[in-house]
């Protein structure tokens, strides 16, 4: 693994295999896996995640960044395991079933004490954004809903009016940082925020589509 900010480590999939980097997430309350996603396996980091205080939750964003990786964390950590019911209807269906330990209602809710899921669909119908504070700086990582290509926001969904209410939603958050998905070719892992409207203006501007 890698740490990219204070607490917060990207951490590869199989020899950087699969969709890209999923984020831990190391605070007092305790740590955190962001997306683990549906192929490949974080299991080579898991020794470090152990000595860095293991796992206590996992968060599935959307239904592509959920799957047996979330499984072995859950199984290793003992980590309690988040995901709204859109997204857990939506992976349903799937041969390997993924475990679910609270299949939320689609809006803002805060776990684990001060984590709070956000509500952010167009790239998928259900998919949440999560806020996490630590040591003062307040980080929203927002998977693959919203992420950085070419110095550039790339929208996980084009179209303006698919990701306009997603976007406006986020204007009254205080976040200082957001951390998107990032995959194995990037190199933008983090993008600060002097501004929270003026970024979310850059994220609609981003939709190329009406």
């Amino acid at each position: 693994m890698k740490e990219i900010l204070p607490g917060v480590f990207i951490a590869p999939q199989d020899d950087n295999k699969g969709f890209g980097y999923s984020h831990f997430v190391r605070r007092p309350a305790g740590n955190l896996v962001l997306d683990a996603s549906r192929m490949g396996s974080l299991s080579q980091s898991f020794d470090e995640m152990e000595r860095l205080g293991g796992v206590k939750a996992a968060v599935i964003s959307d239904r592509h960044l959920g799957g047996p990786p979330t499984n072995e964390v859950a199984k290793r950590f003992g980590a309690t395991v988040y995901c709204s019911e859109i997204e857990a209807a939506a992976m349903g269906h799937r041969t390997n079933a993924v475990h679910i330990d609270h299949v939320l209602p689609f809006e803002r809710t805060t776990i684990e004490g001060d984590v709070l899921l956000v509500p952010t669909p167009g790239h998928t119908a259900g998919q949440l954004s999560t806020l996490v504070e630590i040591a003062g700086t307040r980080i929203l990582f927002t998977a693959d809903f919203v992420w950085r290509e070419g110095g550039k926001w790339r929208p996980g969904n084009l179209s303006k009016k698919k990701m306009r209410n997603s976007f406006e939603g986020l204007r009254d958050l205080k976040f200082d940082i957001v951390v998107p998905w990032t995959g194995y070719g990037h190199t933008e892992f983090f993008t600060p925020v002097a501004s929270v409207n003026a970024v979310v203006d850059e994220m609609i501007a981003a939709c190329s589509k009406p």
